[in-house]
C-alpha cells in the first residue's frame, strides 16, 4: 500500500473495512457505507460511478419480476403492476443510461476508426 494511502494507526483499510462487515444483516446505512466503500476502491469516475448505479436500480426493481423467461419488457410490466412509482423511475433512468451507453459506445468507434485510419 502506497504511505500516502496508508490508513493512521489504528485504523482499518477500506478493503479490511468492508470485509469485517456483517452485510447479511446490514440496515440501509451499512450498505451504503460498504457501497461507498467498494465504488471508492474502483478506479470509475464519477459518471462511470452513476452509471453503474443507474443500471443496478433498474436491474435491482426488474430482477424480482424477470424470472421464467420472460422479456425485460414483460418484466417491466409486471413491475408496473406492482410498483409504480418505481416503474416510473426506471421509465425515466433508462433513455439516459441507453443514451449513455451508445454515446460511450460511439465514441470508443469513433477513436478506434482513427486508430486504423493513423495506422497506415
Amino acid at each position: 500500500m502506497d504511505v500516502r494511502h496508508a490508513p493512521h494507526s489504528g485504523e482499518r483499510s477500506p478493503r479490511r473495512r468492508l470485509l469485517a462487515m456483517d452485510l447479511s444483516k446490514a440496515d440501509m446505512a451499512t450498505a451504503a457505507d460498504a457501497m461507498a466503500t467498494v465504488l471508492d476502491s474502483t478506479s470509475l469516475n464519477n459518471e462511470d460511478r452513476v452509471q453503474l448505479l443507474g443500471n443496478a436500480l433498474v436491474m435491482e426493481a426488474l430482477r424480482p419480476h424477470w424470472v421464467d423467461g420472460r422479456s425485460p419488457g414483460e418484466a417491466h410490466r409486471l413491475l408496473r403492476t406492482t410498483d409504480p412509482e418505481l416503474a416510473d423511475a426506471v421509465e425515466a433512468l433508462a433513455p439516459m443510461l441507453l443514451g449513455r451507453a451508445e454515446a460511450r459506445d460511439d465514441a470508443q468507434r469513433a477513436v478506434t476508426e482513427v486508430e486504423e485510419l493513423l495506422a497506415f
